[in-house]
């Protein structure tokens, strides 16, 4: 028997469930190893870490590793029979009659992330929302990783709770804060004013994609008002990007 018809036999919402599982450990141990590491020192094992950051090998390599684990891992799923493109909102859609669904909540959510980011952008730092460093073309494959990832996070609750898309989503949801909290430096920012605002726009981002997907079940609509929210919204807000 070859792997893939092992991984074939397998029950499909139990490993689906495997799968999401794995995908949150892995997320949890390379940030609390990660930061363990934010300050590697100019021990032997500090200069390993810091050639690790600046050499093109590592950083091809973590880049590739980074791939696999946003895209290659739902697909797999896909692929293998444990996941369907419609849980994750990807195929078979009704575009015309979710339009105006997604025209009223991006421009919804819009209204909502002015009213309550631009008041913060004129007393806290003004770059604090986004300061990765990032190309607009690398900021983008961002944005698109972190879309596929919630698809795949929503798409497991929809398929184990029988095609429900509404707590589904929700369950969905909760799995992503539940692993975004596993991350110390998400924990160390919130609880500091000046640097919360980057978990806090990751995860109203994630609700308004939430809603969107419970109103359309088109992720294609979730990544445009992520699009829009992201990269349209942020001058006006007052948070320039780097």
């Amino acid at each position: 028997m070859t792997l893939e018809e092992f991984f074939s036999t397998l029950d499909p919402l139990r490993a689906l469930a495997l799968s999401i599982g794995f995908s949150i450990v892995f997320y949890a141990l390379a940030a609390n190893i990660g930061w363990a590491n934010r300050n590697p020192g100019f021990s032997r094992a500090g200069r390993f870490i810091n050639w690790t950051r600046a050499h093109w090998l590592p950083r091809a390599a973590r880049a590739l590793l980074r791939w696999a684990y946003y895209l290659l891992l739902p697909y797999a799923t896909l692929a293998l029979g444990y996941n369907n493109a419609r849980a994750m909102g990807l195929w078979n859609l009704d575009w015309l009659a979710h339009a105006g669904s997604a025209l009223a909540l991006a421009f919804g959510a819009a209204i909502v992330f002015v009213w309550v980011w631009k008041p913060y952008a004129r007393t806290e730092h003004p770059d604090a929302v986004e300061s990765s460093g990032w190309g607009r073309a690398r900021h983008l494959i961002e944005i698109f990783y972190q879309q596929v990832h919630w698809a795949f996070y929503r798409s497991g609750p929809i398929l184990w709770l029988s095609n429900d898309f509404y707590w589904g989503s929700f369950c969905g949801l909760a799995l992503a804060f539940i692993e975004g909290w596993t991350n110390p430096r998400a924990r160390d920012s919130v609880r500091d004013i000046t640097r919360a605002d980057t978990p806090l726009w990751t995860g109203s981002v994630a609700i308004v994609s939430a809603l969107i997907f419970i109103f359309t079940q088109n992720f294609w609509y979730a990544l445009a008002t992520h699009l829009l929210l992201d990269f349209g919204l942020r001058p006006l807000v007052g948070f320039p990007r780097k």
